[in-house]
């Protein structure tokens, strides 16, 4: 049996990422500006659980005051911006209220031939919100706590070819849902040629090693430790200045489950000057709280319209179908409206629809809501 990893280190990590950043250029030399937002909104759920019978309804109540801080000069950029959801349920025996923090602090430093970049993250969600789409079962109103820290390299070999790398280390605690605690560690790098202006193929590799942090046995799929490793093949190419398209296929091999292929492919097409469509479809392999790493399909569908610089419209489909030990098709659709009061205020309408099929369960349930924006990002 496993023990629960000492979190000091983790933290010590991020005391260093601290550290580095406040030694990388005197703060007094950058020039920096601060944005708040202050986004409000009420909205009504029918079935919040996904359960194909007995459905019972929730409405919540949410404010999520943010602030965000950027100091930059002429190579340096640092950001820092942190929120807090503060959620009120009318029923909490459905949902309990919720306040859920979330921080992110990161450094962007360029030179002559590329860029480094520095990042750590901390976000506390429902395991309502983080794990329907990622594992296809909604799971009791527990919380997902994420702590991540990233580095990255984008350096020009040449005119025509540039290598960008990454390492990434991720920590995911669950509470009240069943789900096992993970830990992953990532590293990439992507090779890009500049074949023309329109034209630019690229390979990629990527590893990451996934390490059940539960003190359990009871890992629902997977094992202790596995190691998944991707190679990607593709190409994006630019028709014209309003579309564009890219794809990309490659292998996959996880050591606890064996290799399978893996692909990516989107597209953008500017209709007009009003109107934009965007679509994207994949098949990836993911950490999850199931255990393990699991694969999953999705297709994403995006409209958007400027009906004048005021009023804007948009809709989403969505459709993952998550290929872990519970197979399930989760579907959904999304559409809104938003009217600009002015260029700090704004209100949004919005109304979603969901389906969800598989683990012997058909559900389906829709959400309606309106929210009240306010967004000034040279607050001072």
């Amino acid at each position: 049996m496993r023990t629960t990893p000492v979190k000091s280190s983790v933290y010590l990590k991020y005391a260093c990422l601290f550290g580095c950043l406040s030694q990388v250029h005197p703060l007094y030399a950058l020039e920096f500006k601060t944005g708040f937002y202050l986004p409000t909104s009420i909205n009504y759920d029918s079935n919040l659980q996904m359960v194909e019978n007995g459905e019972e309804s929730v409405s919540f109540y949410n404010i999520a005051p943010r602030l965000s801080l950027v100091g930059a000069d002429e190579v340096n950029t640092i950001n820092l911006d942190g929120s807090i959801l503060f959620q009120r349920s009318s029923d909490d025996r459905i949902s309990e209220s919720r306040r859920d923090p979330t921080v992110g602090l990161g450094w962007t430093r360029d030179f002559t031939k590329g860029q480094f970049t520095l990042s750590t993250n901390y976000n506390k969600t429902s395991t309502r919100v983080s794990e329907l789409r990622r594992t296809g079962v909604v799971f009791t109103d527990g919380s997902a706590v994420n702590r991540s820290i990233n580095a990255g390299l984008s350096y020009l070999l040449t005119e025509k070819l540039n290598l960008t790398t990454g390492l990434g280390y991720q920590e995911v605690n669950y509470s009240g849902a069943g789900l096992t605690d993970f830990s992953s560690k990532t590293a990439s790098a992507k090779l890009n040629y500049l074949y023309s202006q329109q034209l630019s193929p690229f390979v990629q590799f990527s590893i990451n090693k996934y390490e059940n942090d539960t003190n359990t046995v009871n890992t629902i799929v997977g094992s202790d430790s596995s190691v998944s490793r991707n190679v990607l093949v593709g190409y994006t190419y630019q028709i014209n200045p309003q579309t564009d398209y890219s794809i990309a296929a490659g292998v996959n091999r996880v050591s606890s489950a064996g290799s399978g292929w893996i692909g990516v492919a989107s597209a953008r097409y500017a209709i007009n000057e009003k109107s934009n469509v965007s679509g994207a479809i994949a098949r990836s392999i993911v950490a999850s709280g199931l255990g393990g790493f699991q694969k999953s399909d999705s297709l994403n569908l995006n409209y958007t319209y400027d009906v004048n610089q005021s009023n804007h419209v948009g809709a989403e489909f969505s459709w993952n179908i998550n290929r872990a030990l519970n197979d399930t098709r989760f579907k959904q659709i999304n559409g809104f409206y938003t009217h600009d009061i002015s260029n700090s205020w704004g209100v949004r309408t919005y109304a979603q629809y969901r389906m969800l099929d598989g683990n012997n369960t058909s559900a389906d349930g829709y959400q309606v809501g309106v929210s009240l924006n306010y967004n000034n990002p040279n607050f001072f």
